[in-house]
């Protein structure tokens, strides 16, 4: 099995269980904290990554730094995780949970990449826009890449709609390339 299907299994079972007590957005928030604790914190990570460790000490210490912070069902996906060498994959679980959380909710994911960050305003109107035509909830997952120079890239449902100045830029670069050149006699 690979790690990402390892992942995908954790994830799988985190949410079926959080599905169950009605907690899936604690979870998601819970599952994400603990990953992003145990990648922040090395000495943590090196404590639960080493073999030498006995697995009632790990449960210990994740019981001690997540038991009142996140759900009982992260608790117990986390911990086993830990307990049977998966600690690094605690990343991945929380990211595929997220996506498996939007998929069953019917939540669509775009992602749109712009030369800039977001502000509220357009981040709002593009989402807006996304609902209103897709006719479901949206989610956007944002990136930033100064090489489109300007406009936007979304890409959602298979499908890409670029309006990025770059290849704007490009199609008229063809045109240009295409074009017959001189005048009329």
């Amino acid at each position: 099995m690979t790690t990402s299907e390892i992942a995908r299994t954790y994830a799988r079972v985190l949410f079926d269980l959080a599905s169950a007590a009605d907690a899936v957005d604690a979870a998601d928030e819970g599952v994400s904290a603990a990953a992003e604790a145990v990648r922040g914190h090395i000495d943590l990570r090196t404590a639960l990554t080493d073999s030498g460790i006995p697995a009632e000490k790990k449960r210990d210490v994740m019981r001690d730094i997540f038991g009142e912070k996140v759900t009982p069902e992260v608790l117990s996906v986390v911990t086993l995780a830990v307990e049977r060498g998966h600690t690094d994959t605690l990343g991945e679980i929380a990211r595929i949970f997220g996506e498996i959380a939007e998929t069953e909710r019917g939540i669509v994911v775009a992602e749109v990449t712009t030369a800039v960050p977001l502000d509220d305003a357009l981040r709002s109107s593009i989402s807006d826009k996304l609902v209103a035509a897709l006719g479901r909830p949206v989610s956007l997952r944002e990136r930033v890449d100064a090489g489109i120079v300007g406009g936007v890239i979304i890409k959602v449902g298979g499908r890409v709609l670029d309006g990025s100045l770059s290849s704007q830029l490009d199609a008229v670069r063809a045109d240009l390339t295409n074009a017959s050149q001189g005048g009329e006699a």
